[in-house]
């Protein structure tokens, strides 16, 4: 009887438009975590499907590849390839438009490149956070022998120990004008002085639709050094820009550098072709570098390079920074950092 007389007055509607708002409120805590803990599922769920595909490939590529695992130390001879590597890059002609740049052809021994495309690790190893963008970086936590020795050694040896001294050499004055012009010339030896390493290696997996403004690498990082892993039936299209800079300057913080967010127009001059075994390698003082895959491309386009930064090691760097005047000091500051507030 109650109930009737409610609904019959209305009361009960009334009280539901009341109730309503105060469940909703109450409960949209808990409604967010439901939410967040379906996306963590979901991502669980795909980094296990990656992990039982990683050790399914493993399994089938160490058995395959066994044979060519057991010849690995007779097929990377270090002696052999790094007086190969080393003739290569002092072949190369030194370029100077729109900056300071080589290219090295043919860069390793031929069986020592097709040995280094074969032990190219499948798609599953490589980052999940973006398919046009995938990267692999080494030493690898798990994944064929095949790969994991072949790309430690390329990693590990040939980069720091061939290409890293064969390419600070070939940049030798271009290197000086740069010291100059970031550190101030009397402090030009102690810049020259620092020991050079090898940082931000990684192997690149690029896909149609992929594009990076024209840029500038990040301040620490002297030259840039762009390996090209063309597999057989690959085009040389698709390759790296070369941009010059309109009232270009050095940029005045020390992360990457778009020129374009600065109002600097930047003209495409060249345009380097994604060639096997081929290595580009630029200063980066001026001008920018881009790169662009259409997104109308082949779906099964698929471009992999490997990319690394001669760098002074960092503790150096940062003490030589720290003796520089005011004005040099401040452009190695943090982006958004004008104001002389000091330095990260």
């Amino acid at each position: 009887m109650i109930r009737e007389l409610m609904t019959r007055t209305g009361l009960i509607a009334q009280l539901g438009k009341l109730w309503k708002p105060d469940v909703e409120e109450l409960t949209r805590p808990v409604r967010k975590d439901v939410r967040a803990l379906q996306r963590d599922i979901e991502r669980l769920e795909s980094a296990l499907d990656r992990l039982a595909a990683q050790v399914k490939l493993t399994a089938v590529l160490n058995r395959t590849q066994h044979d060519a695992v057991a010849r690995l130390s007779d097929r990377l001879d270090a002696a052999r390839i790094g007086a190969h590597v080393r003739d290569a890059i002092a072949a190369a002609p030194l370029l100077d438009e729109p900056f300071e740049h080589l290219v090295v052809e043919s860069l390793l021994p031929t069986d020592v490149y097709d040995l280094l495309i074969e032990a190219i690790p499948p798609e599953p190893f490589f980052d999940a956070h973006d398919p046009i963008k995938r990267n692999l970086r080494f030493p690898m936590d798990f994944g064929p022998a095949l790969s994991a020795s072949v790309w430690a050694f390329f990693d590990d040896v040939v980069t720091r120990q061939m290409i890293r001294p064969a390419v600070v050499a070939r940049f030798r004055e271009p290197l000086q004008r740069h010291y100059d012009a970031i550190f101030g010339r009397p402090f030009r030896e102690r810049a020259e002085n620092m020991a050079q390493a090898v940082s931000g290696g990684r192997l690149m997996l690029r896909r149609a639709g992929y594009h990076l403004d024209p840029h500038r690498d990040p301040k620490h990082s002297l030259l840039t050094c762009l390996l090209y892993l063309a597999r057989p039936g690959d085009s040389d299209a698709h390759g790296t820009q070369l941009f010059s800079v309109e009232n270009d300057s050095d940029a005045s913080y020390k992360q990457t550098f778009y020129p374009g967010q600065e109002g600097r127009r930047c003209e495409l001059v060249k345009l380097v072709p994604f060639r096997a075994n081929s290595m580009l390698v630029f200063l980066n003082s001026r001008g920018a570098h881009g790169a662009t895959i259409p997104g109308d491309a082949p779906v099964s386009l698929e471009r992999y390079s490997y990319q690394f930064y001669v760098a002074p090691e960092k503790a150096q760097l940062t003490e030589l920074i720290r003796q520089l005047p005011e004005p040099l000091r401040r452009m190695w500051q943090s982006k958004g950092v004008r104001d002389g507030g000091g330095m990260e």
